[in-house]
């Protein structure tokens, strides 16, 4: 993912019909439904930019961010801006030589380069937008940790448009820098007067895996506000919180919500099914994964959800 949104590394986990029948029977004996969900959920977000983001979208910009649907799933699902200027990309000559040659030949040239202009630049957004494009190579190289640090220093400038923070955010928040990526997103919105459904949304996700709770219920709920209740990303998140505190009923109302406004969003769509299943709504939960498959056609991950749940109803 050239840093394509925090989606990738949020990675479906698809369970094996052996441990959905463990699930649900341990759902009959009393096990929580947080602790269910959780057992389906995806992967967390943020690790380093090579590999990708929850869902690992790939490595490399420093304006990634997360998608939807069915690209892999996230932790939540982070959103990125397609109105936003994109950062200077890397020549490609260059990065032929990389995998050509190595990562020793480019990195002297370009990157030692990069980061004299950096020293000379004039202003504090010529200053950062070369430090986008050195966040590129950096990670193109294999390089997250010096990548974190050119992202932490671009967070210290104080004249740079919502956009810009919001960028920001996610590519820090894609190498695992949560607690830097929150302060990038609360500067993004604040540049906007509190209103940028898009940070708000992200930021519950890195909250949400941060374990403050309270303050991602909030962003999420100010996210879905402020796109009159019809932003089904940060319902489908908003889902994720309910189930982890418990709330089956609230979790099953925002995935539906989702399903309502995007309804090809397969990850709603098997949140939703298997909350049927471990309500003790399997049939239900069918319904939900066929419907999905009408709309999207063959699709690997909603069939599987399926059988599961098929398996497991008829083993009760």
């Amino acid at each position: 993912m050239s840093y394509q949104d925090l989606e990738n590394k949020m990675q479906y986990k698809m369970l094996s019909t052996r441990s959905v029948r463990r699930i649900i029977l341990g759902v009959v004996a009393g096990v929580s439904f947080a602790a269910v969900m959780n057992a389906t959920s995806y992967a967390q977000t943020g690790s380093s930019s090579g590999a990708t983001e929850t869902r690992a979208r790939r490595a490399g910009t420093a304006d990634g961010s997360v998608s939807s649907g069915d690209k892999g799933a996230d932790s939540t699902v982070m959103n990125d801006v397609a109105s936003n200027p994109q950062p200077t990309k890397p020549d490609t000559e260059s990065l032929q030589a990389v995998s050509a040659s190595g990562t020793d030949q480019v990195k002297p040239d370009r990157v030692s380069l990069l980061r004299a202009q950096i020293l000379d630049a004039k202003s504090e957004v010529e200053r950062v937008r070369l430090q986008r494009t050195l966040v590129d190579y950096l990670i193109a190289l294999g390089h997250p940790a010096e990548a974190a640090i050119e992202l932490r220093s671009m967070l210290t400038a104080e004249n740079l448009d919502a956009a810009s923070y919001y960028n920001i955010g996610n590519g820090l928040a894609r190498l695992g820098d949560k607690e830097q990526a929150v302060i990038a997103y609360r500067k993004a919105i604040d540049a906007r007067q509190g209103n940028y459904s898009r940070a708000l949304n992200n930021l519950g996700v890195v909250l949400l895996d941060l374990g403050r709770m309270e303050e991602a219920y909030d962003a999420f709920v100010l996210a879905i506000k402020q796109q009159n209740f019809r932003y089904a990303e940060a319902s489908f998140n908003l889902g994720k919180l309910y189930a982890k505190r418990n709330e089956a009923d609230l979790a099953i109302s925002e995935w539906q919500r989702a399903l309502n406004v995007q309804p090809d969003h397969v990850d709603a769509a098997i949140a939703l099914a298997r909350a049927y299943a471990i309500t003790g709504k399997p049939g239900r939960g069918l319904e939900v994964i066929d419907l999905a498959l009408k709309r999207t056609g063959a699709n690997a991950r909603l069939e599987t959800a399926r059988q599961e749940i098929a398996s497991s109803s008829s083993e009760k």
